[in-house]
């Protein structure tokens, strides 16, 4: 990869590891203090998903089951049990505190600096990828969603592992890394499914590899195929046992809807929430119907799934160009602000978006008043500043034809950019964050390059 290159000598190992306990502490720091609202008023940081996590959180501290609340003896489909477990986990040795679960959350997002710093210490040098990682820590959608009750900040902890140990693989050849990295990639799928696909761009990338003997490609993409198998199959059995059919979880048929929603938004101008809960009376009266054909939650579930693949075979370049949205890079300064109770949440500013565009969403949203945003200026300067570097990093590497790099980028940052879909909310950028800021710390030593007219010393490691 001529793009990556890792500087820093072993002498200088006691300095770096000084600087990144620094920047850790500081991230920390900052995510605490901001919680501190979130842990006196637990509500701010809930939102519409939180219910559907605590329900079997508070099932499996109380009755060891996975239910959807304790006592209530219906299974929990919604949500795959990684992030369920961990709630309960907390809940269980705080004495049911909603704040020391959002102190810890806060306390989690801080130190997932450490796997960023890694992996961008693996192909960048040390004051490259430190400088890189400090906009990670200032990035204000990793900061907004550091204490909030929901998922993200505890699958991006687990997906910037499994970013290190992939980049691994690729600097040392041992399987061992890659691996590592598909198991914590199923570990982290059981957090959000999100990452159910990602094995098989996964795949794709390790049969990429030039210095990789075929042989050697064809057993690491059996092993970690069997890897990643193997550890989301006993969920998946789990819910077709319990009527889901085979499904890692319920979401699907949710997200369906939603996406089918976004796409007839844009075609015909109406309203999400209007359309959705159109959808939704349709579903309730062919059910009532037709209780013979919808007996299981399954039938239930692939009735919203077969209603989008409809629309989406009478318009499947609309649907597809969807998947593309710049929007969604957006910082969640919404989310930063509701969580200080500065804002309010539930105003249907993603419909505005959606039929009106990003001005008249902000518009809408501030009231048309900019004191907020502008307040937010330094965080938003830093994230800017990441997604500008990374792009200088993606343009440098495929003018130098190095394609490898094209496809870690595809793998680690658009796929998850991708997956989501039309419904292209800001906080779904969050997971392509920490491989974007492996690209910015590359940019950044080729930035100095370019300024310096010296090459990084290729004799330090």
């Amino acid at each position: 990869m001529k793009l990556f290159e890792q500087n820093g000598g072993m002498d200088e190992s006691k300095k770096i590891r000084i600087a990144l306990t620094a920047v850790t502490i500081a991230a920390a720091l900052i995510r605490i203090c901001y919680a501190i609202p979130g842990m006196l008023n637990p509500e701010l940081v809930m939102r519409t998903d939180t219910a559907t996590y605590l329900g079997p959180a508070l099932s499996l501290l109380h009755d060891g089951t996975y239910s959807t609340a304790p006592g209530s003896g219906i299974p929990a489909l919604v949500r795959t049990p990684g992030y369920p477990a961990f709630l309960a986990f907390l809940l269980g040795i705080s004495g049911h505190s909603p704040g020391f679960c959002v102190l810890v959350s806060a306390l989690l997002g801080g130190l997932t600096v450490i796997p960023v710093f890694l992996s961008a210490r693996l192909y960048a040098p040390w004051k490259a990828a430190l400088a890189a990682t400090v906009l990670f820590v200032l990035n204000p959608t990793a900061i907004a969603l550091s204490p909030m009750l929901i998922s993200d900040t505890l699958f991006v902890f687990f997906l910037s592992f499994q970013i290190c140990f992939f980049l691994k693989f690729l600097k040392t050849k041992q399987a061992g890394f890659l691996y590592g990295s598909v198991a914590v990639a199923g570990a982290a799928a059981l957090i959000r499914p999100l990452n159910l696909l990602w094995i098989l761009p996964c795949i794709f990338v390790v049969c990429c590899i030039k210095e990789i003997p075929w042989r050697k490609k064809a057993i690491h993409s059996l092993g970690s195929l069997l890897i990643f198998l193997l550890i989301l199959t006993p969920w998946v059995v789990r819910n077709h046992l319990r009527g889901a059919g085979w499904r890692i979880d319920a979401v699907s048929a949710d997200t369906a809807l939603h996406n089918r929603s976004a796409l007839e938004s844009r075609l015909t101008g109406k309203q999400g929430e209007e359309l959705r809960a159109c959808y939704r009376a349709e579903a309730e009266t062919e059910f009532r119907a037709h209780p013979e054909k919808y007996r299981t939650e399954a039938d239930k579930f692939s009735y919203f799934e077969g209603r989008l693949l409809e629309i989406v075979r009478e318009h499947p370049f609309r649907y597809f160009a969807l998947h593309f949205r710049p929007v969604v890079l957006i910082p969640d300064a919404a989310s930063f602000l509701e969580n200080l109770g500065l804002t309010r949440t539930g105003r249907g500013t993603w419909d505005v978006i959606n039929r009106h565009g990003l001005a008249a969403g902000i518009r809408h949203y501030f009231n048309g008043s900019y004191l907020l945003p502008c307040l937010l200026a330094p965080l938003l300067l830093a994230a800017a500043l990441t997604y500008l570097l990374a792009a200088f990093t993606l343009v440098r590497a495929i003018v130098k034809r190095d394609w490898l790099l094209v496809l870690l980028f595809l793998l680690f940052a658009e796929y998850y950019l991708f997956m989501p879909g039309p419904v292209a909310m800001p906080r779904y950028h969050l997971a392509a964050l920490p491989f974007l800021t492996v690209m910015a710390g590359c940019a950044i030593e080729n930035l100095r390059y370019v300024r310096t007219g010296f090459p990084p010393d290729e004799k330090q490691l």
